[in-house]
């Protein structure tokens, strides 16, 4: 069962276009990357499907209803999103920007309930941030507000989760955990979608790829059929070795340096 489409979306910012007819799907229970160059659209479809942007052509839907007819508030409860960088203008603690991931459950000036105390304690503990639940979120490193901000997303008790780079700017031991921990969401049942720049770490996790280039749909399909050599030096214009990766049956991209 497929949870999102998007049908022959289009884009476009003001008098630029950034996407055209794109054409997408996730199923029940994946874990989908979307890859491509700088400029391709992957941010922005990502936007249009959680509501923020609203398509110039064309239909998404989530659980075969369309967006353009759930209220906000009830697509919040289905679609939780995790956005490539986040500033916070107040020195919120940890446990104050999580709680806010229950705002679509609130009515205004209700206070939390129980129910809500405990997605948050759950999404602190799932996260393993329990113990910077005081600090101020400014007193954190990237790769701890990184985890800070997907725990506000797992505290809406979400179906779907989306995420824009969510490894962006982390060293490699926060690359690897923030991974793991939406691939272990993955298998209990969290449908997850990702923009990726890092395509060996799309190849590892993912369990198929978009491949999206001058805003449209290049390719879709498992990380073999489009981490390619050919495809690498058509879309990226870049010469690569691509290898399979040791320890799984994946491709692995190895670049080659001039001169050598």
């Amino acid at each position: 069962m497929n949870i999102i489409e998007t049908r022959d979306i289009s884009f476009s910012y003001n008098t630029k276009k950034v996407l055209t007819n794109v054409s997408l799907f996730l199923k029940q229970g994946e874990f989908l990357g979307i890859i491509g160059p700088n400029g391709a659209g992957k941010s922005t479809i990502l936007r249009l499907i959680c509501g923020i942007l609203k398509p110039k052509h064309g239909i998404i839907t989530i659980s075969g209803h369309e967006t353009r007819g759930i209220e906000r508030k009830q697509l919040a409860k289905k679609i939780a999103f995790v956005p490539q960088e986040t500033h916070f203008a107040l020195n919120f603690t940890i446990e104050e920007i999580v709680m806010m991931g229950r705002f679509p459950y609130l009515r205004a000036f209700q206070r939390e309930n129980k129910i809500d105390y405990e997605a948050r304690d759950h999404a602190l503990a799932y996260t393993d941030i329990q113990e910077f639940r005081k600090r101020p979120i400014n007193s954190l490193s990237s790769g701890e507000r990184q985890r800070v901000v997907l725990a506000r997303a797992l505290a809406q008790e979400p179906a779907i989760l989306i995420l824009d780079e969510p490894t962006s700017h982390l060293d490699l031991h926060h690359q690897f955990a923030i991974m793991e921990l939406l691939k272990k969401l993955n298998k209990e049942g969290m449908s997850i979608i990702t923009v990726n720049h890092d395509l060996n770490l799309a190849s590892l996790y993912c369990e198929r790829l978009v491949l999206l280039h001058q805003g449209k749909v290049f390719e879709q399909g498992s990380p073999k059929d489009l981490i390619t050599e050919k495809i690498m030096k058509q879309v990226y214009q870049t010469e690569v070795k691509v290898i399979r990766h040791p320890h799984k049956d994946v491709p692995h991209i190895l670049l080659n340096p001039k001169g050598e």
